[in-house]
């Protein structure tokens, strides 16, 4: 007799992988890892985009943003392409799992950051201290955008990877004995859609950042020579 599909559930898969990779895997030290790459990526394209002549802070910086993002998701890739070469065959055999267990209708809610927009600061640049201060502000409040990027990446790591798992999986047709299936979903979406509010909103303050050491200190065109 011939078996019935099973009835997919995207949620309750993601959360048995998630279980999965904390249990063979160190997700969170392994997204750490990710982005301290990542932070280093960027740092070495603002530093070859000042040594080829492009001088303004306010464009280099969130130009390094968006190329550290490029690569932090070319590791995500990589640590797919490790995933699949160097997991636990038996835990992350898709295919059985899905073929031996019933789903039902419910689901998961997954977590999803909660963002509200504060209200705007209007420094005014100037000489003298009022321009420091200013510039001490806008310096830090990059610093606090770029670790709360950091730290909750990291903190998200399991789900994360769980949810780029499954997506993977889908998109190469491992789940051939389920319905109920949309394997049009790509990895690069779902990961995008997960962190790619994250490095834009430290493009933006970084971007502001850049423009008001400009103006504080002019012909500075990076932060040493603001600290000089």
């Amino acid at each position: 007799m011939r078996e019935t599909p099973r009835l997919f559930n995207r949620d309750k898969e993601v959360e048995r992988h998630r279980r999965l990779i904390e249990r063979v895997h160190s997700p969170r030290l392994q997204m750490a890892l990710i982005a301290a790459l990542t932070g280093a990526s960027g740092l070495l394209a603002s530093y070859v985009l000042r040594i080829a002549g492009l001088s303004s802070m306010a464009v280099r910086y969130p130009l390094a943003v968006a190329i550290a993002y490029a690569a932090f998701l070319f590791f995500l890739w990589c640590w797919l392409r490790w995933g699949d070469g160097n997991g636990d065959a038996e835990d992350f055999d898709v295919v059985d799992a899905a073929t031996e267990v019933s789903y039902g209708n419910s689901s998961s809610a997954s977590p999803v950051a909660d963002v509200s927009d504060g209200g705007g600061v209007d420094l005014d640049v100037g000489d003298g201290e009022g321009a420091i201060i200013g510039v001490v502000i806008v310096a830090g409040i990059a610093l606090l955008t770029a670790l709360f990027a950091v730290f909750s990446i990291v903190s998200m790591a399991p789900v994360l990877f769980a949810e780029l798992l499954v997506d993977a999986a889908l998109a190469g047709g491992l789940y051939r004995h389920v319905r109920g299936i949309d394997r049009g979903r790509h990895w690069l979406t779902t990961a995008i859609a997960r962190t790619g509010w994250r490095f834009g909103a430290v493009a933006v303050v970084a971007a502001a950042a850049g423009w008001l050491i400009a103006r504080a200190v002019p012909g500075a065109d990076s932060i040493g020579a603001l600290l000089h």
